[in-house]
């Protein structure tokens, strides 16, 4: 079979090489090219993803979301179970009692861009979806929205080596940048030494990149140490949301009260 399809190999190769340099040009011809490929793949993964999630329970009502939103409200009025009002909060009712005004969108893959980790959400201008709006999960921040087709946008991963969020470590108030740290991991840089720094610490959004609003939880302080003669501290941060299962996220569309 290989000897068939031998003759073609170099052709294939060299129209991959050619089609990732294209798209790796950032010209607004080869963004509208991009952002045209990106609602193709969304267009062309709903059915499948339909069709895959229909059985396993996947695709979820709407209806049934508020009802359950509804009803971890009650629970937390009426004194009922603090376990079980979080967990139907965390899972259904997140978009109802959040503060923001949100966009609910789903990932239909990989970012196709080189050079930039990410993800394809499944809602574009279309669902007013605008660059360097804030993407979040019911447990935290998880990146910025960096380009937008009709029907679709490109997510910027919070564990994107190239990306920074500004943040702010949420019992001693001290700011710094978080930046990723590896391949699922991030650190907190700019803290001087001699502020306090707690292990399992909160580390927050501080508001100051004019992308995420404060108090947006990133992660958790996992080590911090810092060398001789060094005045900042060397923080590990242990991500809040879980980069390898995302599934629905949600995107801020709108800040509905001050912070």
């Amino acid at each position: 079979m290989f000897g068939t399809i031998k003759p073609y190999v170099p052709w294939l190769a060299t129209s991959l090489l050619a089609l990732g340099l294209i798209l790796s040009n950032e010209n607004p011809q080869v963004n509208t090219l991009r952002n045209n490929l990106s609602d193709l793949i969304v267009i062309g993964a709903h059915p499948v993803s339909d069709l895959l999630k229909a059985p396993k329970l996947w695709k979820e009502n709407i209806q049934l979301r508020r009802q359950l939103a509804e009803m971890s409200i009650r629970l937390s009025k009426t004194g009922g179970s603090a376990d079980e009002n979080q967990r139907l909060r965390r899972m259904l009712g997140f978009k109802e009692k959040s503060a923001y005004s949100l966009i609910a969108a789903e990932v239909v893959g990989m970012n196709p861009d080189l050079g930039i980790r990410g993800i394809l959400l499944n809602a574009g201008s279309k669902d007013s979806v605008k660059v360097d709006q804030a993407v979040i999960t019911s447990d935290g921040v998880v990146g910025r929205i960096y380009r937008v087709g009709k029907r679709s946008c490109a997510v910027q991963l919070l564990v994107d080596p190239n990306f920074g969020v500004a943040g702010r470590l949420k019992s001693s108030r001290e700011d710094g940048i978080v930046h990723a740290a590896g391949s699922r991991r991030l650190k907190l840089d700019g803290v001087p030494v001699t502020a306090s720094v707690i292990e399992s610490d909160s580390v927050i959004t501080s508001g100051l990149d004019t992308i995420f609003p404060s108090g947006l939880l990133i992660g958790e302080v996992r080590t911090a140490k810092h060398r001789a003669g060094a005045w900042l501290w060397e923080i590990e941060v242990k991500p809040a949301v879980d980069f390898g299962r995302l599934t629905e996220l949600f995107i801020i569309r709108k800040i509905e009260r001050a912070e």
